[in-house]
């Protein structure tokens, strides 16, 4: 079965659409799943894997997940806009308006996420017009009829993962929470009755979550080398030495969380169940951007290298993926598990 990966995109009603003759690779295929890592400006990476593919049309995944960046990514996937997610990264997560280390000496906090989404919202203050740099969540919700977005979040209170599907009146409220690093921003940001703070806390790789919603074949993009192990003994050494039984820096909290968090991810991707496949996009040169502050000239790299990963897995995945049928095995049968797979 032969098929031409670059797919022409018309636009329809302000709405950019795909052809419905390929629809194989852009129309959703069940149980398929794709998970997206935080990382800040790491995310560039992230942005051309998938600015890669909306290139050709290419998103058969029926649910995405995503994490801090990661979530800010697939929200500009979903609605099919290449480019915006770099643009968000290189321009405006490098202005002095977002990252400020002097800010909390006058008592702001030293990433400002309101104005950031300001600059990604709706309207403009002054109501005569759409800002420029705008996330299409209209569109966005329409093509959410035929697949699933969660956002991860953590429950500060008690560190617990919370996944959340957007609508068009709380996407961007879900992406500040999501990205709201500990003690850079205020307190979180309140869902309901709870703050919450970012996602990759406690949610650092939701593959497991992916399994738990019935997809068996995960494609996971990741923003730290294939080498990290989450492991950092110092920390728990710090811990010991500064906890005491009933009280604890919640940064230190935080951090140990974390940790244990992303091993356990780990663990379920080297050996996941039986009938369920991983594939992992690593950048294949560690990225020279940072979490925070990175220079113009680096994030251009890893963006550029992760258009080169994206362009890479469609060429070793993309028919597996067109042709992929779930082995969903049944009570009390062994049925032979599909190993983690590297990009």
């Amino acid at each position: 079965m032969s098929l031409n990966p670059y797919l022409p995109i018309k636009l329809e009603d302000n709405c950019p659409h795909i052809d419905n003759k390929f629809n194989s690779v852009s129309f959703p295929i069940a149980h398929t799943a794709l998970v997206a890592e935080g990382g800040g400006q790491r995310g560039i990476f992230t942005a051309g894997v998938l600015d890669s593919w909306l290139e050709k049309g290419f998103n058969p995944f029926k649910l995405l997940i995503g994490t801090s960046a990661g979530a800010q990514n697939l929200s500009s996937y979903i609605t099919n806009q290449p480019g915006f997610a770099q643009t968000s990264i290189a321009s405006l997560s490098r202005d002095p308006h977002f990252f400020n280390l002097g800010r909390p000496l006058i008592g702001r906090s030293t990433i400002d996420l309101d104005w950031y989404f300001n600059r990604v919202g709706v309207v403009n203050e002054k109501g005569n017009g759409l800002l420029t740099h705008k996330l299409n969540t209209e569109c966005g919700f329409k093509r959410l009829k035929q697949r699933e977005l969660l956002i991860s979040t953590t429950n500060s209170s008690n560190y617990q993962a919370q996944f959340f599907s957007p609508n068009q009146d709380n996407w961007l409220t879900l992406l500040k929470a999501s990205s709201a690093l500990p003690f850079l921003y205020r307190k979180g940001v309140k869902l309901g009755d709870e703050f919450h703070v970012d996602g990759g806390l406690s949610a650092p790789l939701p593959v497991e979550e992916a399994y738990k919603r019935g997809a068996h074949k995960i494609v996971v993009i990741r923003t730290l080398p294939k080498e990290y192990s989450a492991h950092t003994p110092w920390i728990y050494r710090l811990k010991s030495w500064i906890c005491s039984s009933n009280q604890c820096p919640k940064a230190i909290d935080y951090f140990v969380h974390h940790e244990h968090a992303y091993r356990e991810s780990l663990k379920f991707i080297e050996s996941p169940p039986p009938g369920v496949e991983v594939i992992q996009i690593f950048p294949d040169k560690g990225l020279k951007s940072r979490l925070l502050g990175s220079k113009e000239s680096d994030i251009h790299l890893d963006y550029q290298q992760g258009k080169q990963a994206g362009n890479k897995f469609m060429d070793q995945h993309l028919q597996s993926l067109v042709e992929f049928q779930p082995l969903v095995p049944e009570i009390n049968k062994r049925t032979e598990a599909r190993v983690a797979r590297y990009c």
